[in-house]
């Protein structure tokens, strides 16, 4: 016989925790969606307006709707298991997630969008435009996934402290050295539109901004990524263990 009930009221509690987080952040995905709809109108002029754009898009909005599942985590469970469509879209998703192949693809997704012959293309032509933002979004949410073991999607999960910090780091180092080599570059390399910059800043600077962007603001989602995550891992290890302690077994008389 197994007496569970502290475990039982633990697991209460951290269901209600858990649906207080994909409130949470359901508004943050939602206060991302405001500010990038309210950046959009500048996008094509300046470069840096559109890469504080980029790292919204692929470091806020893109965790943020993982860890609210999509905004889906108020239905009852089984419920999107059950459509066919969904479930061929989860072995998809599923296999783009796995750690190795999410960080190639969303590292590689990235790089081709910041040469300049594909995103000048993207100022000037629209679903080209598109394409950039879907396929960012895509492959983010791809590298966010195995960070985020609470999301309801069944995904693929980083399980150790270690794992985790090595993945961060690494997504971390491709995007500063990209944000680095637009950061120094001392020449325009990005030629579309010729008159696209900040009031009063050169092309040039307003070209170096945008590395920097890159930089700053990738180094601060990874550095908040990594806290939230041991944060995380500390939690369920410590749930794990009360639970632990309100289990009592009884021998058989």
């Amino acid at each position: 016989m197994v007496e569970n009930d502290t475990a039982d009221r633990a697991l209460q509690r951290g269901g209600g925790a858990g649906r207080s987080m994909k409130i949470l952040a359901s508004l943050t995905a939602v206060a991302a969606l405001v500010v990038m709809a309210a950046l959009s109108p500048d996008l094509e002029k300046s470069y840096t307006v559109h890469m504080i754009f980029h790292m919204i898009l692929i470091g806020v909005f893109a965790p943020s709707l993982l860890a609210a599942d999509l905004f889906l985590w108020w239905l009852p469970p089984g419920t999107l298991s059950r459509l066919a469509p969904y479930r061929v879209l989860h072995r998809v998703f599923y296999a783009i997630s796995r750690p190795t192949v999410a960080f190639i693809f969303s590292t590689a997704v990235l790089w081709f969008w910041h040469i300049p012959i594909p995103y000048d293309a993207t100022l000037v032509n629209v679903p080209v435009h598109i394409l950039e933002h879907i396929s960012l979004f895509i492959a983010f949410l791809a590298y966010w996934a195995p960070l985020i073991p609470g999301a309801g999607l069944n995904l693929p999960t980083i399980k150790t402290n270690e794992g985790k910090v090595l993945y961060l780091l690494a997504g971390a180092m491709q995007g500063m050295i990209l944000g680095a080599l637009i950061t120094f570059q001392g020449q325009i390399i990005y030629h579309y539109p010729s008159t696209a910059h900040l009031p009063g800043i050169t092309l040039l600077a307003d070209q170096q901004m945008g590395g920097a962007t890159m930089w700053f603001f990738g180094a601060l989602i990874y550095t908040t990524a990594a806290i939230l995550s041991l944060r995380s891992s500390g939690q369920e290890i410590r749930k794990d263990g009360s639970s632990a302690r309100g289990v009592v077994i009884r021998p058989e008389e």
